[in-house]
Parts: structure tokens; sequence; C-alpha cells
């Protein structure tokens, strides 16, 4: 029989091979192949983030993705040596600049986003419909559980799913202004 603290030690064991598969199968390895290393997995983060959030300015793409104003500028800068994006200056309001990405970039981030949805359907219609349903509500159940504990972590996790916002998700039924912008 099984104690509750074995049931623990093999949750976080299992939670580990979770996020390392999500981490590097169907996230750096996927950008790698797919860019020929031309870009890094952040500043893929820094285009999705752009993707999802059409005319974002510099300000918004640090905040959305947890960084720095200087970090989020020189990230921008190397993506925009590659031709992945541009920026474009606001006539009213100069400390403002937005940022676009280019029809390279737009191409670039859309077959990663598509290819990552494609391997994890592959990987979830492998699974027995049911073992598929209870994965799906123990990770909602998960985020609860988590979002319940801690509030603080709501802002910091929250995808911001900017133009794909549909309204499903633990984040934004629990906290409806927060999520989903």
């Amino acid at each position: 029989m099984k104690t509750l603290e074995t049931d623990y030690d093999y949750a976080v064991r299992v939670s580990n091979l979770f996020s390392q598969i999500l981490t590097k199968s169907l996230s750096e390895r996927l950008v790698a192949e797919l860019t020929h290393e031309e870009i890094t997995l952040p500043q893929l983060q820094a285009m999705r983030y752009i993707w999802l959030h059409k005319n974002a300015t510099v300000g918004e793409v640090a905040e959305g993705l947890d960084i720095s104003y200087p970090s989020a500028t020189n990230m921008l800068n190397r993506l925009v040596r590659k031709g992945l994006v541009t920026r474009h200056g606001n006539p009213a309001d100069r400390r403002f600049v937005e940022v676009q990405l280019t029809e390279k970039g737009e191409r670039l981030t859309r077959q990663v986003e598509e290819e990552r949805a494609a391997r994890l359907k592959q990987v979830l219609d492998e699974m027995h419909p049911e073992d598929k349903q209870a994965l799906i509500d123990g990770l909602r159940a998960f985020v609860i559980a988590a979002v319940e504990h801690d509030t603080r972590i709501v802002e910091e996790i929250c995808l911001r799913c900017g133009v794909q916002a549909n309204g499903r998700c633990p984040i934004t039924e629990m906290y409806p202004t927060i999520g989903c912008r």
C-alpha cells in the first residue's frame, strides 16, 4: 500500500517529467528544428506575444514576458536585425514604440504554433479518451488549486491570449478581469 509521502514524491517526479516534455519537446527542440537555430525560445515567446497582441508596445512586451524594459528592447533589437520584427514610433508620443511582426516573423510564429499544437494533439490522440479527459480535468484542477493558494501568481502565469482569447480558461473563470487580454 502506498503512503501519502510516496504519492507526493511520485507526483513531483511525474510533474517534473511533464514539465520537461513540454519544455524540451514541444518548445526548445521544436523552435530549433523549425527555425534552424535562427532564434531562441525567449525570442519566439516575444514573437508569440506580438502575434497575439497586434501593435504591442515595447513596454507591453516586457510586461507580458515578465522581463525588464531594457531586456525587451535588446531582444527586440535582435529580432529586428533578423528581419522578424519591425518597430514603429508613435508620432504623438515618442516614448511609445509599437512592434509588429514582419511577414517572415508572422509566418515563422504561425508555423511554430501550428506544429506545437499538432505535436500535442498527436500525444493526446495516443491516449485513451478517459485518460485524456482525466489529464485535462486534473490540469484544470491543479491550476485552480495553485492559483487559489497563491493569487499573486495569476499575473505571472496568465498567458494573455490576446486575439486567441475564447473565454475557456480556468484563470478567466476565476478572475474575469485578469485573464485573456
